[in-house]
């Protein structure tokens, strides 16, 4: 976990609680794209704190002060989230393993106003134990929900399994007895320390004028916010990983993530993975549905998928089956992985992979809402603007001995998971 000096005398800033040693003024990085066409403003603000800043014990503490910060009400005593819903936008947050992102879109007539009310929310917010004990209803039944859903409790415990005991293992939603446990200070704590020490970035995509959006985001104190003079050291990268799987295979429909480390986010490889996400993918084109619907018919549902954190990342394959197929399905996945671990893929099936690659990197770029969020993502994780031209480039120079290497280190160090546990 990040490491904090003691706290001092508190002092308010721009709305901001910060300590004697915080008094500095850092900008945000602010990411604008005008599209004169579009009739929609899309925002994103993400900040660099997630479920592995959260303290020891009180995992969940990230998530709680995401909930509170949407819902909490604003000086008028309505959220954030329900003045943008009145005027027909759409707004949601989410927590990570490593960040907050908090994004909206609405017309471009209201873009302005909604920056100044997330600014009051974000900067001013109102975190009272109502409103703490509100939410924490909601976030238990959040996490029973998950806990009974097999599909969602076989996430948590596959990166569990593949993390060990790093803080990129804490569970994002954290947990019944750490949720139960977490006071209104610990919010406020988590709060203080995610402006002040979090790396952060702001988006904006839409019809908006630049000048305008960084006119209103100047007025609502997004861009210059009270931070540390210096940055807090960083988590040790995570260790070697245990190879493993699940043998003691469920009575039931059960659902297995298969899969292993992936390069950080700054490593250029990282699009190598994703190329090996989508020849090992659901796609009708993909290797894997050739092997699982097409020949054995041993699952209905799969996808892969490859994420990117600061100091490493997890490509991973989610599956649902039948008990008695469970363990062929995962004989069959580990069989195809060696087979393009040993450069056997067909050229037309790697064109195949790479295409759609580059397809999915083109439908964020031409969804303004995607491409704020994935501005303001790539901002806070490699401290670059995301490009979207530039990754097409990358993914169009992916070689099949690049993606074989990949697929072999990830054969290597195998982790599987299975859910829900055997009785």
């Amino acid at each position: 976990m990040r490491h904090l000096a003691p706290r001092h005398t508190l002092s308010l800033r721009n709305g901001i609680v910060v300590t004697e040693a915080l008094q500095t003024i850092r900008r945000t990085p602010a990411l604008v794209d005008h599209e004169s066409y579009l009739r929609t403003t899309s925002l994103c603000f993400a900040l660099g704190h997630g479920a592995r800043h959260d303290p020891h014990g009180a995992a969940g503490t990230t998530h709680m002060l995401e909930h509170l910060l949407m819902s909490a009400p604003l000086a008028d005593g309505i959220s954030v989230a329900q003045h943008i819903e009145r005027l027909g936008g759409s707004c949601n947050a989410t927590t990570g393993p490593e960040s907050l992102v908090v994004h909206a879109q609405v017309l471009d007539q209201d873009a302005e106003r909604i920056i100044e009310l997330l600014g009051e929310a974000l900067l001013r917010p109102r975190l009272s134990q109502e409103c703490l004990d509100s939410e924490r209803r909601v976030v238990l039944q959040e996490l029973t929900a998950a806990a009974t859903d097999p599909a969602d409790a076989v996430q948590d415990a596959f990166l569990a399994r593949l993390f060990a005991t790093h803080p990129l293992a804490s569970p994002v939603g954290g947990l019944a007895e750490t949720v139960s446990g977490i006071g209104l200070a610990d919010v406020q704590d988590a709060y203080t320390r995610a402006l002040a020490l979090a790396p952060r970035t702001v988006a904006v995509v839409g019809g908006l004028s630049k000048d305008r959006v960084m006119t209103a985001l100047a007025g609502s104190g997004l861009l210059d916010i009270p931070s540390a003079a210096t940055e807090p050291p960083e988590d040790a990268a995570p260790g070697p990983v245990a190879p493993g799987t699940d043998e003691a295979w469920p009575d039931e429909f059960c659902w297995m993530m298969v899969g292993g480390r992936a390069p950080r986010a700054r490593d250029p490889r990282r699009l190598t993975y994703t190329v090996l996400a989508h020849l090992l993918g659901s796609s009708p084109a993909s290797l894997l549905y050739a092997r699982f619907r097409g020949q054995e018919a041993l699952a209905y549902y799969f996808s892969s998928w490859s994420r990117t954190y600061t100091d490493s990342g997890a490509w991973r394959m989610l599956a649902g089956c039948e008990p008695g197929n469970a363990p062929r399905l995962l004989s069959a996945f580990r069989e195809v992985l060696h087979c393009v671990a040993a450069g056997s893929t067909a050229p037309g099936d790697f064109a195949a992979a790479v295409h759609q690659a580059v397809v999915e990197k083109v439908l964020d770029a031409e969804s303004p809402l995607n491409r704020a969020i994935r501005l303001a993502s790539r901002g806070i994780l490699a401290d670059d603007r995301w490009d979207p031209e530039h990754d097409i480039a990358a993914l169009r120079q992916v070689t099949p001995d690049q993606v074989a290497e990949a697929a072999a280190e990830l054969a290597a160090g195998l982790v599987s998971v299975v859910r829900p546990e055997r009785s």
